[in-house]
């Protein structure tokens, strides 16, 4: 089940607020592509950011709307490894498909503190839990090592990879590994990833999914073509922090603002323009790629 493309779904605001209608309209959307699954949550969902209602109220919102159609995973993070249990058992109520739990962010324990942290989320939840390798956001990595001795944990099923030195040792562990480096994604499918956690998906989920087909096809060569035609639009999706360029991407084809929650500022005027122009680069690439093989 992990694998293939998964959406780590925008938090949409308007005024301030969470607009929830957006954020369901979006969810129809996406139901409508080809993604293998959603992200509630998550860092791109701003959740760090939401309160603790807001929180509960964004995941019924999108409950509501996907049900059992696609599965969702749900974000738990934080400092405190208590707290992100605490977290955890107030989501147990939802049908969700499982977590997606980074390590305690700020504090960079050692490897056995990184460890104990997932052994108790493991044990708080019979659920899936997929890890989240995330040390430029958390300040400490979990090494493929500590992956290996989690794995006694029959729920810890997946790792979202965001250290592309880690792809290669990954390969040789009973573990579906997701890339969650946008940028990364055909060399975490060279080492044998299964798909990716991607926010990039928002705007080209079509050409990502089209890329993994090929690579899992054997067209290795022809999911590397597409895939460099797109990289420079993923990086332009990153060059202000995210999800401030994919709100502006999204505000151009879908009832949304692009309003983020401070201290993430929205994209300049600048890059609005810049993502302006890559969305008409990509609607030429999306009808030559797409109505190729298609």
């Amino acid at each position: 089940m992990y694998s293939g493309i998964w959406l780590p779904i925008v938090t949409p605001f308007r005024n301030g607020d969470v607009d929830v209608e957006g954020l369901q309209r979006l969810a129809d959307y996406y139901l409508h592509t080809e993604i293998s699954g959603f992200v509630a949550l998550g860092t791109t969902g701003e959740a760090a950011l939401l309160s603790e209602s807001e929180r509960i109220s964004v995941l019924q919102a999108l409950l509501d709307v996907v049900g059992d159609r696609l599965p969702v995973l749900v974000g738990a993070g934080g400092f405190d490894t208590r707290d992100v249990v605490r977290e955890i058992q107030r989501y147990e109520r939802w049908n969700c498909a499982g977590y997606l739990v980074s390590p305690p962010a700020y504090l960079c324990p050692d490897q056995a503190g990184v460890q104990w942290h997932f052994e108790q989320v493991a044990c708080a939840t019979e659920r899936p839990i997929v890890l989240y390798d995330v040390p430029h956001r958390t300040g400490v990595k979990i090494a493929p090592d500590t992956v290996d001795r989690l794995l006694e944990f029959d729920n810890i099923v997946a790792i979202k990879e965001c250290v592309k030195d880690h792809f290669g040792t990954l390969r040789d562990l009973p573990i579906n590994v997701l890339c969650g480096t946008d940028d990364a994604f055909v060399e975490a499918l060279d080492a044998g990833g299964a798909g990716g956690i991607l926010a990039s998906a928002h705007v080209c989920a079509d050409l990502l999914v089209e890329v993994h087909e090929l690579h899992r096809g054997g067209h290795e060569d022809d999911a590397r073509h597409l895939f460099a035609n797109l990289v420079p639009l993923l990086r332009l999706l990153f060059a202000a922090p995210n999800p401030a360029a994919i709100k502006a991407m999204l505000a151009f084809d879908h009832q949304l603002t692009d309003e983020t929650r401070m201290p993430i500022t929205r994209a300049s005027a600048q890059l609005v323009e810049r993502l302006s122009q890559a969305r008409d680069a990509l609607q030429d690439l999306r009808a030559e790629t797409l109505g190729a093989t298609h």
